[in-house]
């Protein structure tokens, strides 16, 4: 009989000092990050979707597909996003419906075509 009080007893007190060590790690990290429960649960009832947009060098893409598909009808082969000096741009290379391959520079801040080239077939 003792040793079953003694057992019920000792589980009972490490899941309680379990349970106190996960509460207090989760407060810790809760106070550290400036977050409460609260302030999520007001954040989602609030519609706040600005941590969902996409980031502003990526907001142009679809629109530079559509002008470079616009400019030159056929498929996009490839896709290449560029950074450099501090801008961003898409590199689009497009198989037209002719047959003939076009490059394509857009400038991800304004969504415009800004450089388009027609790669030239080897002909022997």
């Amino acid at each position: 009989m003792n040793n079953k009080l003694i057992k019920f007893f000792m589980i009972l007190v490490s899941s309680l000092m379990t349970q106190a060590a996960f509460s207090n790690t989760f407060h810790a990290v809760d106070t550290l990050s400036g977050l409460t429960a609260d302030s999520e649960i007001a954040g989602t009832n609030a519609d706040m979707t600005d941590r969902y947009t996409l980031p502003h060098s990526k907001v142009y893409i679809e629109s530079c597909q559509r002008e470079g598909l616009l400019r030159h009808p056929g498929i996009i082969e490839k896709q290449q996003i560029l950074h450099r000096h501090g801008g961003f741009w898409v590199r689009l290379e497009i198989q037209a419906r002719g047959g003939s391959e076009w490059f394509a520079l857009c400038d991800l801040k304004t969504g415009k075509i800004i450089r388009e080239q027609k790669l030239i077939d080897d002909v022997f």
